[in-house]
């Protein structure tokens, strides 16, 4: 196979790799990771779940930096650079190492089909193994690896070496994949964890957390469930929220997040169980300040003024941006632009946020995907639902979110806000969009 010569070129064949090749077995995949060479780090941290699982990364990579270590954080999808998946201590890795890692890849590629022909990784797998390469290069502490989709078959599952593994809330989504009750989906998260490596879960439904226990026992594995329960809400305001991790440790402990979306409250609490197990002091101030300064884009973010996007894309996602909503003191109207690709749940998701109340207009856009549902789909499936409105509700359809902000953006007052989610590539298209204004 040729070599690459710039980083263009690099990306271009990596968003090319879907075209002829789909995933590979997990054999393949643990034998072509030992030809690419893991690193040896310190401490290893695995993640699987429907949600949460990026900021959960987030603030496990924050608190690590601050307290003095060298971190590698593995996540997905990217938002507008590909090189968002792989950063060193909290910064993306620049475009020469990005090629460099590439063409190492693509080497080991073509040594390890004299073995196995045919063989080619898909495109997450690529991307993970250049983040191993990476990771090794910068003779990380600690890397932290986030799962693509499941995790019993993912690429990332082949690591050797795991001192945690963390699952985050499971919910209802790439059901076509993973199966089509939480039972079957928790079994497929659940398949990252490994004999004798403790976890520590999210126990927000029955049906997942007996998945997850029964697991636990057949692998040794300490397990350390968190629960709802487990977090005292003090004070929350439009840019923070304080809270208290209450499961054994003082009224002292204090913590706040820069973010009005409770649900970061219950990642940064499952971060927090995950370090205590480590063996980390949770109350130390470097952990509080750790946790303090994540910064996680797409999740109820504030892209400019009045202007927030939020990644939810499934019915928990949507569940969870549509509490934080009502926390919000919006002055004014709420608009909501919303779009959905075709394996999502689209047809709950409208009738919830037309429920909601919380909008006073609901635009609709079509996202720049092969797998995009069009505008007026969903348009008509937010319509069916607007009889169940006591109050008005404007429905408007934009061919793309471009248009989309611009028109909403003309349409709202001063003390109007605009609220746009629906998927996480729709939160990329925004930043992209807002940032070349």
């Amino acid at each position: 196979m040729n070599r690459i010569s710039t980083y263009e070129e690099a990306v271009n064949y990596i968003l090319n790799i879907p075209r002829f090749n789909g995933k590979n077995d997990g054999d393949s995949t643990r034998d072509f990771l030992s030809l690419v060479g893991e690193g040896m780090h310190e401490t290893v941290i695995h993640i699987a779940g429907t949600n949460g699982k990026g900021s959960t990364c987030a603030f496990l990579n924050s608190v690590y930096m601050k307290l003095g270590k060298k971190t590698g954080m593995f996540t997905s999808p990217h938002l507008v650079d590909m090189r968002e998946r792989i950063q060193i201590n909290g910064q993306m890795i620049s475009k020469e190492e990005f090629l460099e890692c590439t063409n190492y890849v693509i080497d080991k590629i073509t040594q390890f089909q004299s073995i196995r022909p045919g063989y080619h990784p898909s495109f997450f797998e690529f991307i993970f193994f250049v983040a191993v390469k990476s990771f090794a290069d910068h003779e990380i502490e600690v890397a932290i690896y986030e799962t693509g989709l499941g995790g019993r078959l993912d690429a990332t599952n082949s690591l050797t070496k795991k001192d945690i593994c963390i699952i985050t809330e499971i919910g209802m989504d790439h059901m076509e994949y993973l199966g089509d009750t939480f039972g079957q989906i928790a079994g497929e998260k659940a398949g990252i964890m490994a004999k004798d490596v403790p976890a520590v879960y999210w126990s927000g439904r029955e049906e997942c957390s007996h998945v997850i226990e029964q697991k636990a026992k057949e692998l040794s594995c300490a397990l350390y469930p968190v629960y709802e329960e487990n977090v005292k809400i003090v004070c929350t305001n439009d840019k923070s929220i304080d809270f208290l991790p209450d499961y054994g440790y003082d009224n002292n402990a204090l913590f706040t997040v820069h973010s009005y979306a409770q649900y970061q409250v219950w990642n940064a609490v499952l971060a927090l169980k995950a370090l205590e197990v480590l063996g980390v002091d949770i109350r130390s101030d470097k952990v509080k300040e750790g946790i303090a300064d994540m910064d996680w884009p797409g999740r109820m973010e504030k892209v400019a003024d009045r202007i927030y996007v939020d990644g939810g894309h499934n019915v928990d996602g949507i569940e969870a941006f549509i509490k934080s909503v009502k926390t919000d003191r919006c002055e004014g109207r709420r608009h909501l632009i919303y779009s959905a690709v075709a394996d999502k749940q689209a047809e709950v998701i409208c009738r919830m946020l037309v429920e909601s109340e919380l909008f006073s207009v609901i635009a609709v856009c079509r996202i720049d995907s092969d797998r995009a549902r069009s505008a007026e789909e969903l348009a008509r499936l937010i319509e069916g639902h607007i009889e169940n409105r006591a109050d008005g509700l404007t429905v408007c359809t934009y061919p793309d979110i471009r248009t989309a902000i611009d028109g909403e953006l003309m349409n709202m007052d001063k003390c109007d806000r605009l609220y746009i989610c629906g998927s996480l590539y729709l939160v990329g298209e925004v930043k992209e969009y807002i940032e070349a204004k």
